[in-house]
C-alpha cells in the first residue's frame, strides 16, 4: 500500500500533527506498519532533517515554474497534459520531455494506491489556491484515487473559483471536513453529499494515551499557563498592523492579569517558533510581549522559543494547567495532553470546534479583541472547565474517537471507487 501526501507544510508544527497523525490513522485503518508513504511539500530538505523518519520530496507545482523557462500556467498545463497521457502506453514516453524531478514525481503519483491531501485550512480565500488546485488536478489526470484529509474550507467566492473548485472536488474519491460550516461551504458549491464526511481534526488522533489521564478542571490560583500568540496578516476589518496592535495590548493585559490576579507561571509557547528557514516565528511576538510586561509579571514570564515535534509539544503541554491557544493545534495538542484550553479564534474553524466541546460565545476571535474582553472571557472558560470538566473531557473524546475514523471512511471509499 502506497500513499502520496501532498500540500503538507511539515516547517509547521501544527500541521506536522496533521500529517503524523494522518499516517498513524492510514497505517491503522490498513493495518500495515509498512504504509510506504511520500510526502510532497516545500523547504523539504529543512522538514527531511526535522523529521528523519519521512520521505519528503519537493512540490511538483513548485518544480513546475522552472521547467525549461516556461510561465507557470502554461507549464502546468503542458505536465497535466503529459500526466494523463502517461496513463496510456504511447504516452508513458512523453514523461522522457520532462526533467528527472518531475518525472520521478509523476511515476510516483501514478503508481500511488492513494493521493491525500493533507489536512487543515488552505482552501480559504485568503490563501494561494492554485498550487493546491495543481495538485488535485495532476492526480485525477493519472487517475489516481485523490482523498482529503480534514480540511476547513470556504467560502467559496468568485464564478471562475467556484466552477474549478467544484468540477475537482466533485470528482475526488472523499473530502473529510472537520465542522458544519465546511459541510454547507461544498454543498453550496454543489459537490455531491455522498463524497463528502465529517469527521474530527486528525491531530486528535494523538491523544496519548487515547481517552485516560484526564485532569478534571485546574484551580484557581498559583496556575502554570502556556500561552501561544501568533502573527495574522489577514485581518478584515481593519489594516494588519492596527489588528496586531490590538492583539498584542490584549494579550499583554491578560498575561499581566494572569500573573497580579491568579499569581500564575506563565510561558509562551507555540506550534510555529524555533525554525530559522519558516516564514513566521510566534516566540518573536511572545518576546514583544514579555518585553511589555511590569511588576511581578517580568520575573514570572517565559518564552520558550526552541523547536518542537508535535509529540514533544504535547508532551511539554502535558506540564501546564491551562494553556491559551490562539494556534488551532496548540489548542488541540495540549487536549491531547489531557490540559484544559482557552482559545481564541482567527479563522472559523477553532469556534467550531470549540463550540463543539461547550465553549460557545466563549472563543474570542483575534478580530477587534480587546484585553477587558479577553481577560473575562479566561475567568469564565477557566470556571467552565472546573463546573463541568467531566462533560467537556467526553466531548474531547468523541473528537478523538472521530479522527481515527477517518481510516475506516477512507477504506471504504477506496473500496466503492471504480478500478
Amino acid at each position: 500500500m502506497k500513499a502520496v501526501i501532498t500540500n503538507s507544510v511539515p516547517l509547521n508544527t501544527g500541521d506536522a500533527a496533521i500529517l503524523r497523525a494522518t499516517i498513524a490513522i492510514l497505517r491503522s485503518a490498513y493495518q500495515e506498519r509498512d504504509l510506504e508513504v511520500v510526502v510532497y511539500g516545500e523547504q523539504t530538505d529543512i522538514a527531511g532533517r526535522l523529521y528523519p523518519d519521512l520521505a519528503f520530496r519537493r512540490s511538483l507545482h513548485g518544480q513546475v515554474a522552472e521547467w525549461w523557462g516556461w510561465g507557470d500556467k502554461l507549464a502546468a498545463v503542458a505536465l497535466l497534459a503529459i500526466a494523463w497521457a502517461s496513463r496510456f502506453g504511447w504516452g508513458r514516453r512523453l514523461t522522457g520531455l520532462l526533467p528527472e524531478g518531475l518525472r520521478a514525481g509523476i511515476e510516483e503519483y501514478r503508481t500511488a494506491d492513494m493521493v491525500v491531501s493533507s489536512g487543515g485550512t488552505y482552501l480559504v480565500p485568503h490563501y494561494r489556491l492554485a498550487p493546491k488546485l495543481f495538485d488535485f488536478a495532476l492526480a485525477l489526470a493519472l487517475g489516481r484515487p485523490l482523498i482529503l484529509f480534514t480540511q476547513s474550507l470556504g467560502p467559496f467566492v468568485g464564478a471562475r473559483q467556484r466552477w474549478v473548485l467544484r468540477l475537482l472536488l466533485s470528482r475526488a474519491t472523499l473530502i473529510l471536513v472537520r465542522d458544519e460550516r465546511s459541510l454547507g461551504h461544498l454543498r453550496n458549491l454543489g459537490v455531491p453529499a455522498g463524497r463528502v464526511r465529517l469527521c474530527a481534526d486528525a491531530a486528535f488522533a494523538l491523544a496519548s494515551p487515547p481517552g485516560e489521564g484526564r485532569r478534571r478542571a485546574p484551580s484557581s490560583n498559583g496556575l502554570r499557563i502556556a500561552v501561544s500568540v501568533r502573527d495574522w496578516p489577514h485581518f478584515t476589518n481593519v489594516r494588519s498592523r492596527q489588528g496586531m496592535a490590538q492583539f498584542t495590548d490584549a494579550m499583554v493585559k491578560l498575561v499581566q492579569m494572569l500573573v497580579d490576579k491568579f499569581g500564575a507561571e506563565v510561558t509562551f509557547l507555540s506550534t510555529c517558533q524555533g525554525i530559522e528557514e519558516y516564514w513566521t516565528d510566534d516566540s518573536r511576538l511572545a518576546r514583544a510581549i514579555e518585553d511589555r510586561l511590569t511588576g511581578t509579571a517580568r520575573s514570572r514570564v517565559r518564552v520558550d522559543a526552541r523547536f518542537h515535534t508535535p509529540e514533544a509539544l504535547r508532551d511539554r503541554y502535558a506540564g501546564f494547567d491551562v494553556v491559551v491557544a490562539t494556534r488551532m493545534h496548540a489548542a488541540i495538542l495540549a487536549l491531547c495532553a489531557g490540559t484544559p484550553v482557552m482559545a481564541l479564534a482567527y479563522e472559523f474553524k477553532t469556534a467550531e470546534l470549540f463550540g463543539r466541546l461547550g465553549f460557545a460565545g466563549m472563543v474570542p476571535s483575534i478580530e477587534g479583541i480587546d484585553g477587558s474582553t479577553l481577560c473575562a472571557t479566561f475567568r469564565k472558560v477557566l470556571l467552565r472547565w472546573q463546573v463541568c470538566g467531566d462533560e467537556i473531557w467526553e466531548k474531547v473524546a468523541t473528537e478523538e474517537r472521530a479522527s481515527r475514523s477517518a481510516g475506516g471512511h477512507v477504506r471504504a471509499a477506496l473500496a466503492a471507487a471504480p478500478a
